[in-house]
């Protein structure tokens, strides 16, 4: 038997065991590179600049079975407007469930909250994804992602396929490192964020041991996308706690564009509240 006929025999073999078990070696090379163009591809968050707006609140994560996420009652409505937290929820450490106790009592007595997004505050993460009304922009570069809301021109930088610094500065928003997976997905991880404002609607503190990762999904042919929130803070929770926020593309005149929107107007905002927490005033430039 020659070198060439006992190579075709092999050849014909390897062809007949691969047309019974359904899969062709061409096949599965296609396959694989398809996986892998996916895995590689970047969603398209910009949508042509398109604008975002929030739909909705924090949301329970479907078929997640933690406690999270920190929700409010409806009892003292129509008469309270301003949230007013659950507070026995397990997640909460004794000292978080009392600050948070404390400032039911001052909402349910008539006394003005604090809110990050009608005092002029940065949002914070992950409750600046709530600020409601006004629209976000997504821009996306090679080595970074911008979170831009309308309101204020707050900004957050997601820095991608970096580490985290060595010792971050602690802030209002802390360090955002990124990356993309799977085509349709972007992942960022949150460090250094400072105790200064609350998590959420319902004034959650927190601690310096915040550590937030937030998954970025295009959902419906790309016209919403989902935020998957997991937040870990051993210092306020008894356990990690997960939640969802969705957004939808701007379709009216005052969230479907980007123009200015200054908060704090005429020194304590547009409408000076009595008894609300001062609008924010620099002591000094920055430049």
């Amino acid at each position: 038997m020659t070198i060439n006929s006992a190579f075709a025999r092999t050849a014909a073999g390897l062809a007949i065991a691969l047309a019974f078990a359904g899969a062709p070696a061409v096949s599965v090379h296609a396959a694989d590179t398809a996986a892998t163009a996916k895995s590689d591809a970047i969603p398209d968050f910009m949508q042509g600049r398109k604008m975002w707006v929030l739909s909705g609140g924090f949301q329970k994560v479907p078929g997640d079975t933690g406690y999270g996420p920190i929700d409010g009652t409806n009892k003292y409505r129509p008469k309270i407007t301003d949230p007013v937290a659950i507070t026995d929820n397990p997640l909460l450490q004794p000292w978080a469930k009392k600050v948070m106790d404390d400032a039911n009592q001052k909402v349910i007595s008539g006394i003005i909250p604090f809110n990050a997004a009608s005092r002029c505050y940065p949002g914070g993460v992950p409750g600046v994804l709530l600020f409601p009304g006004e629209p976000m922009e997504i821009v996306q570069t090679p080595k970074e992602v911008l979170l831009m809301w309308k309101r204020d021109a707050q900004i957050r930088r997601i820095y991608l396929d970096v580490p985290h610094s060595k010792n971050p500065t602690y802030s209002w928003y802390g360090e955002s490192v990124g990356h993309y997976e799977n085509g349709d997905t972007l992942v960022v991880d949150t460090v250094a964020l400072d105790d200064k404002g609350p998590l959420d609607r319902f004034r959650t503190p927190h601690t310096k041991q915040l550590h937030v990762v937030e998954r970025f999904k295009l959902t419906n042919g790309g016209k919403r996308f989902e935020v998957l929130v997991h937040v870990e803070d051993p210092g306020t929770f008894t356990a990690p706690m997960n939640e969802l926020v969705k957004f939808e593309q701007g379709y009216e005149y005052r969230n479907d564009h980007w123009e200015e929107d200054i908060c704090a107007e005429a020194g304590d905002g547009l409408i000076p509240v009595p008894g609300a927490v001062p609008i924010p005033h620099a002591t000094k430039r920055d430049f």
